[in-house]
């Protein structure tokens, strides 16, 4: 019998406000990066969803994203395990640059190897691993990860061919669902509460149109 996934990417940060690179350093969630959270786990409510188990990023962003969620979805925060290789992809000397600096072309999942970081099919293939571990675990049968978005959407890449939706949007705490069964991911949806509230004069926009093509950070 499928198990479920829910994949869900950390709330704003400074980082992500600054425009700078973000996957094994770390920076807070913002003041609007909290809401979105909580209102990310007032939508799980609202859909009636329930999580046998939870997983996080070690990252502490992604630690107080399921924290608030789990709390503004079920009154408190729901018991989690920190796994590292949840983690965002590592940009090497890249981590906590200007995004400008870096260079999109098509060798661009090769591009931060040559400065110490991760090659995006490894880091993929470790973020991976550890699901299958978790989603074979028993008990599983409806489970909550909070992670990263560069890594989250490669992930939706690896399988894509197995997917009945398209990602069409990118957002702070955008959840994939998953459908898990033997080794197979199949993403049968994706979602993202109503963060309409939150939208402010010289903020960078919550939910974006982006290009099915498009690879890397983000």
């Amino acid at each position: 019998m499928p198990k479920t996934l829910y994949i869900m990417r950390h709330g704003e940060t400074l980082f992500n406000v600054q425009g700078k690179t973000q996957g094994w350093c770390d920076s807070p969630l913002t003041a609007r990066g909290i809401e979105q959270a909580r209102l990310t786990g007032k939508e799980f409510a609202r859909r009636g969803l329930t999580f046998d188990h939870a997983y996080s990023s070690t990252s502490e962003r992604c630690n107080d994203t399921i924290e608030l969620a789990t709390e503004a979805a079920f009154g408190a925060p729901m018991p989690y395990e920190r796994r590292k290789g949840l983690k965002e992809l590592n940009f090497g000397a890249f981590e906590g640059k200007d995004q400008c600096l870096e260079l999109h072309d098509e060798n661009f999942g090769e591009f931060y190897v040559a400065f110490g970081g991760e090659r995006h099919s490894d880091a993929t293939a470790r973020f991976e691993a550890d699901l299958i571990e978790i989603m074979e675990r028993p008990d599983h049968q409806s489970v909550l990860v909070c992670s990263h978005g560069g890594i989250a959407i490669n992930f939706y890449e690896k399988w894509k061919d197995f997917a009945r939706v398209p990602v069409t949007i990118f957002s702070n705490c955008l959840t994939y669902v998953y459908e898990y069964d033997a080794g197979t991911f199949v993403c049968t949806d994706m979602f993202v509460a109503d963060l309409s509230s939150l939208e402010r004069p010289g903020l960078p926009k919550q939910v974006r149109i982006i290009d099915p093509s498009m690879r890397g950070p983000l």
